[in-house]
């Protein structure tokens, strides 16, 4: 669908602080209306989120709406069966101000039971569009353990109510944001299983041969932005310290961004060309975790790890730091490791989890269980239109929590 560009109204700026009555009787059997507030169509897995979430809702019919700046990984967005709103949501004050005047226009014409920002400042132009029908706004949480300035503090706005895909980010959202627990809703990401199936050997060869690696390689993989706060180059020393210890290692990195010219060059500059392979942005990396042998995330700060758990569901177990995720994905020595989020305690770590072949090929069919028991799409579609309509008062709330009591029994039917 192409993007609609969104005319900028006049009249005045109002500083509503609505919250809905969450009690009022309404429908609780139509279709929602949600609308997205993000920044920009960056690649990554915000962006993905966004998409896979508002796809899902618009084949169920629910009326689904996205309005961001568009980012260099718009291409995403551009054959979606929902519209795009194009808005400056990133740019500064008084380009946010006009974009807040504009989408209050559009709800007047498409109304919204449920605003859902997914940053700060897409938080401060939903509290503006609150004039219009007074719908709840939810906050996601997609980056957690952010430090807590006095800057932030200026626009402590979470919404009327919160969402997070991990425990850790929950206890940073009340511990350093301040958010009432009571206003804190837990709903893990989820994967497409059936889109990113458990790789038995064919696939794995396949996936291979289009690398050009051999089967006695041992392979690992990145996926994801080269950006802060990925420390993407920690990916670097792994590599250059492990040459002895395993001088078989490939590693598959899949995604671009404002390191990516830096990390190349330091690739040729240390002599890694044979150790690394920068694939740049990838579109689809179901064929770099079918090649893998273990994944690697040796990010400073998460949300939750989508790359992970779709590699995981590939049967792919993990290596990351303990970022938020990491506590609901990794269980010591069954589907992965974590590690102390510092650079030597990853690089030690990753090179004696990549050592030992016998322990990955082990951990590959817990991996993959450990998803499909827990962190499938299908319940994380359902526990967010339960979220919908609990705030938009037309459906009572519903708990579920993951559990992982069923990984091994699951693990011998992968």
């Amino acid at each position: 669908m192409q993007p609609v560009k969104c005319a900028l109204l006049t009249g005045p700026l109002g500083w509503p602080n609505l919250i809905r009555s969450y009690n009022a009787p309404v429908e609780t059997d139509r279709p929602l209306r949600i609308l997205h507030l993000t920044a920009h169509s960056e690649p990554g897995g915000l962006s993905r989120y966004i998409y896979d979430l508002s796809l899902a809702l618009n084949r169920l019919g629910h009326d689904v709406r996205v309005a961001g700046n568009r980012g260099s990984g718009h291409r995403l967005f551009e054959s979606a069966p929902f519209p795009y709103l194009e808005l400056p949501l990133n740019g500064g004050p008084l380009q946010m101000w006009r974009a807040a005047r504009a989408l209050r226009g559009h709800l007047r014409e498409h109304p919204a039971d449920v605003i859902h920002s997914h940053y700060r400042r897409t938080t401060w132009v939903g509290r503006r569009l609150q004039s219009v029908g007074q719908p709840p706004l939810l906050y996601t949480v997609h980056l957690s353990d952010m430090p807590i300035t006095w800057r932030s503090w200026l626009s402590n706005d979470y919404g009327d109510h919160v969402h997070v895909p991990a425990a850790d980010a929950r206890r940073w959202a009340i511990e350093q944001a301040g958010v009432e627990a009571g206003r804190i809703s837990l709903i893990p990401h989820g994967i497409d299983v059936a889109r990113y199936p458990f790789a038995d050997a064919a696939a794995r060869a396949a996936a291979r041969r289009q690398f050009g690696l051999a089967d006695e390689d041992r392979v690992a993989a990145y996926v994801g932005r080269l950006d802060v706060p990925k420390n993407e180059e920690w990916l670097l020393e792994l590599a250059e310290r492990s040459r002895a210890s395993i001088p078989s290692l490939k590693i598959l990195v899949a995604g671009g961004g404002p390191h990516e010219a830096e990390f190349r060059s330091a690739i040729a500059a240390r002599r890694l060309e044979g150790r690394v392979v920068a694939l740049g942005e990838c579109d689809d990396p179901l064929s770099v975790y079918q090649a893998a042998d273990a994944f690697l995330m040796p990010s400073q700060r998460e949300g939750f790890s989508l790359a992970t758990a779709e590699a995981m569901s590939v049967g792919v177990p993990v290596c990351r730091t303990r970022t938020a995720g990491a506590a609901e994905l990794v269980i010591e020595n069954v589907t992965g490791k974590s590690t102390v989020i510092e650079r030597e305690g990853f690089v030690s770590a990753a090179i004696e989890f990549l050592r030992d072949g016998e322990a990955l090929a082990r951990m590959s069919p817990a991996a993959a269980a450990h998803i499909r028991a827990n962190f499938t799409f299908d319940r994380q579609l359902k526990q967010t239109i339960e979220l919908y309509r609990r705030l938009a008062g037309m459906a009572e709330p519903a708990t579920a929590s993951p559990s992982r009591t069923s990984v091994k029994a699951e693990a011998t039917r992968v």
